[in-house]
């Protein structure tokens, strides 16, 4: 309550109204995970995307995938043309704001395709949210943005959590093998 009265006393903020920013809120946070586990603490938007989309495309929650994938095929694609939305999203990098255009606008994108895209937006979403221009009431409009990516950074770093474990218990299975110990 501390932050909220102060900002709204000198930062312009009137009134703010946490319900509406509640998944800006926990971004933060899931990022924060996710760039730790899944980027070794430096997540870079021309490296991870590409990476993570190879790693997890046949692991990702699928109906997840593809609800999320939907969400933003709609906000920014309408009748084959960008939307209002993706033109003024700053992406900083045409390049990469025209295949993530090309990948919401396709008919059938793979998984691999989907997942890089939906990476793309994540980055984007943190970098503009993080260094771009802030208004409250802008923010407001942007809170479904990053629930729906916080769901899918969540099912990415289960994911990762999981495959660690896997490999934990293949290399003690390995070690016990080799001690004749049969784990």
């Amino acid at each position: 309550m501390i932050e909220k009265n102060w900002l709204e006393q000198n930062r312009f903020y009137y009134q703010i109204d946490g319900t509406k920013l509640h998944s800006i809120f926990y971004f933060s946070l899931v990022w924060n995970i996710y760039e730790k586990e899944l980027c070794g603490r430096d997540g870079k938007i021309r490296r991870h995307p590409k990476d993570h989309s190879e790693k997890y495309d046949q692991k990702v929650n699928q109906s997840l995938l593809d609800s999320v994938f939907n969400y933003f095929r709609n906000r920014y694609v309408l009748n084959g043309q960008p939307t209002d939305h993706f033109s003024t999203f700053e992406f900083n990098s045409e390049p990469i704001k025209s295949e993530v255009y090309s990948c919401l606008s396709s008919e059938n994108p793979s998984n691999e395709e989907k997942l890089k895209a939906l990476l793309f937006i994540a980055f984007r979403l943190r970098n503009n949210l993080f260094h771009g221009e802030k208004q409250v009431e802008k923010l407001y409009e942007q809170n479904e943005n990053f629930r729906q990516i916080n769901m899918l950074l969540m099912n990415l770093i289960d994911i990762e959590k999981q495959l660690s474990r896997n490999q934990v218990l293949d290399e003690l299975t390995a070690v016990s093998q080799e001690l004749g110990m049969g784990y």
